[in-house]
């Protein structure tokens, strides 16, 4: 069931005992934001080999929300592997697992240089098979625009003794995908990015992008430089 939590009225603090969960309503002494948060308690498997989550400590960020609020200053983190939004409630340390469609737009601050910037997009594969609802990295917004979804898939599992006995554990690697807006709002998407596969999306336009990576010393397998590609194509 999902739990409401409204920032300008109410916490929820749940506690645990030995046998259940006890909810607390307790005052909310924030009372900058009139909006409401909405998802529902996150309880965190860790049998895992490898990161599941994006920023694996606590990040300060700030969220954008479908009706146009801004929610500042919150402590997130991003799981790859779920492709949800975690909030840490600093004042009583529950997390939360927020409602993806309640969610526009988020930052995450103090990782890199400049704040990582992550928009909901409704993109399709290049089958335009399945559509569906994901965060994804903005790196470049224009005629072309980028967008990296830093998903983390299981590739396997393996049984780990600990105090003699034996726990599954997945094992979890990095598998972003690449997707490339078009003009028309179509999605075109790679999950690898290599030359070929690249220009093979834009067979009409293919001898002007050859040029302009031989002209920019590009490697395209390079995210950077991949990166660098999509900005010179908006250009």
């Amino acid at each position: 069931m999902k739990h409401y939590i409204n920032i300008l009225l109410l916490l929820v603090c749940i506690t645990a005992n030995a046998q259940t969960n006890v909810i607390q309503i307790i005052p909310d002494i924030d009372s900058t934001f009139n909006s409401k948060l909405t998802g529902e308690y996150f309880y965190e498997n860790t049998h895992y080999i490898g990161e599941q989550f994006f920023n694996k400590d606590w990040t300060e960020g700030d969220i954008l929300l479908s009706n146009g609020t801004m929610i500042y200053k919150k402590s997130l983190k991003y799981s790859g592997l779920l492709d949800e939004l975690i909030w840490l409630n600093s004042l009583n340390y529950g997390k939360f697992k927020l409602d993806k469609s309640s969610i526009s737009e988020f930052w995450l601050k103090n990782i890199s240089e400049n704040d990582i910037h992550f928009k909901r997009i409704n993109a399709s594969d290049t089958s335009a098979i399945r559509r569906s609802d994901i965060f994804a990295e903005v790196k470049v917004e224009g005629k072309f625009s980028l967008y990296i979804q830093r998903k983390v898939s299981v590739i396997g599992s393996e049984n780990v003794r600990n105090d003699n006995t034996l726990t599954s554990y997945d094992d979890l690697k990095n598998t972003p995908r690449y997707y490339i807006k078009l003009p028309s709002n179509q999605y075109l998407m790679l999950t690898k990015i290599r030359r070929r596969a690249f220009l093979r999306l834009f067979p009409e336009d293919k001898k002007a992008i050859n040029k302009l990576i031989k002209d920019n010393h590009l490697k395209i397998k390079i995210e950077s430089d991949f990166v660098k590609l999509i900005e010179l194509m908006n250009q």
